[in-house]
């Protein structure tokens, strides 16, 4: 298995936050957004959005254009690239469409 596969196994198959940056990633693929909007439409804290969301940029699974509160997430070429990934996103995409993901009684922030 190669470097990148092991990482992308790792990511999002491999732990248990793996599904929920898959389903961050089905979103974001569909229209880049702010850390808020992306708790938004996700339906997730803050703070759990953006913890997924640092793995993901850190990993270089997305890329960051601004600075501060206001910076917009884009997926990265190098998932949008990647056959298997994009299968998982569109399958999350698929499971999601039309309905808010459930947030495990957790209740979001602000």
């Amino acid at each position: 298995m190669k470097s990148m596969e092991r990482l992308f196994f790792w990511l999002l198959e491999g732990t248990k936050g793996g599904p929920t940056r898959v389903f961050l990633l089905s979103i974001l693929e569909k229209k880049p957004m702010n850390l808020n909007q992306l708790a938004q439409a996700s339906d997730l804290d803050y703070k759990t959005v953006e913890h997924h969301m640092g793995l993901l940029e850190k990993n270089y699974l997305v890329e960051r254009t601004g600075t501060g509160y206001g910076s917009i997430f884009f997926v990265s070429e190098q998932v949008l690239n990647e056959k298997k990934i994009a299968e998982m996103i569109e399958k999350v995409r698929g499971e999601n469409d039309g309905r808010k993901r459930k947030n495990n009684g957790k209740q979001k922030r602000g």
